[in-house]
């Protein structure tokens, strides 16, 4: 009896996560999404390129990341496919690249994690899409954004590598301290994203943990803001709460959207979700809500980013 309530018990979690994969996987790519494959530094890597029929020419591109556990369909899925949708609106280029085992090499310690263990080239890795999109392309622009390890390898592209790139827009990610005195993130916008109940990724820093294991110490939302201002020379309030230009309050009962803009010679703008947990906002909610917390209704996140990086124009 007690073996098979066991199998039972385990019967009903793999159906749990079977339907909660079923639930992330609704939008997988439209015709015009594309598979690619190249070998980089001995391993075989990929990613999907969504092409809308109407590109501009010299287009600009959007990277989407993965977060941990998650693969390219997975993140169109989360988003329901609103990055392609507006690509065929707007012109521009998504490409959605894979991480080795689901994972991203963001610069946090995580043994666990072969991308992080054995230290691989993951910003090599993607500069390496880039190169080939201007080749086939001619972009002109290129920016980032993901979730969670997604949006942590967000601002190691625009920390390690503010020459290549054009800009970020991190969800439900802060600074990792490994990264905090090596991030000179000169002449890149940021538009950060960050629920003030998320229950993996705390708002006011300490370590990321999940499922009760630790997995890398960060910094604060506010210090992540103050070192971006800190490095592109401008200067940063005592309180953060006096760049206060916009609350949004109509859609979520149970979450308010306020939006804080600071005078700087790049765009630096945070969305602090109050009630929002480690979910995209308006995106589809991947797991239950007392594992992950609230999906805010306030702000369609993707078409937020698409907004602030100038790709609507």
């Amino acid at each position: 009896m007690r073996t098979r309530r066991l199998m039972a018990g385990v019967l009903i979690i793999l159906m749990i996560f079977g339907l909660l994969s079923c639930r992330g996987r609704r939008y997988h790519g439209g015709e015009n999404t594309n598979h690619f494959e190249f070998m980089f530094e001995g391993m075989e890597r990929s990613y999907e390129l969504y092409v809308p029929n109407r590109l501009r020419p010299n287009p600009g591109v959007l990277f989407v990341l993965h977060g941990g556990g998650g693969d390219p369909e997975k993140m169109m899925g989360l988003t329901y496919g609103a990055f392609d949708e507006l690509a065929d609106r707007h012109g521009f280029l998504v490409v959605y690249p894979a991480g080795v085992e689901n994972q991203w090499n963001d610069g946090r310690e995580i043994p666990e994690s072969k991308a992080h263990s054995e230290k691989l080239n993951d910003t090599g890795f993607l500069l390496a899409i880039q190169d080939r999109l201007k080749k086939d392309y001619g972009i002109s622009r290129t920016y980032f954004t993901g979730i969670s390890n997604g949006g942590f390898m967000s601002f190691r592209m625009g920390c390690e590598h503010p020459d290549r790139v054009d800009g970020i827009a991190p969800v439900t990610a802060n600074l990792s301290v490994y990264l905090q005195d090596r991030c000179n993130p000169r002449g890149v916008p940021i538009l950060l994203m960050n629920g003030t109940e998320d229950p993996l990724v705390p708002y006011d820093g300490g370590y990321v943990e999940v499922l009760g294991k630790k997995r890398g110490a960060i910094r604060s939302t506010d210090d992540s803001i103050r070192r971006w201002l800190t490095a592109n020379g401008c200067a940063v309030p005592a309180d953060l709460n006096s760049a206060l230009a916009e609350t949004i309050d109509e859609k979520d009962d149970e979450t308010v959207a306020r939006v804080l803009r600071f005078p700087c010679s790049v765009n630096v703008e945070l969305i602090r979700i109050e009630g929002g947990g480690h979910t995209w906002p308006s995106g589809r909610p991947y797991l239950f809500e007392f594992l992950v917390g609230r999906v805010s209704q306030e702000i369609d996140a993707s078409s937020r980013i698409v907004q602030f990086f100038g790709l609507d124009g």
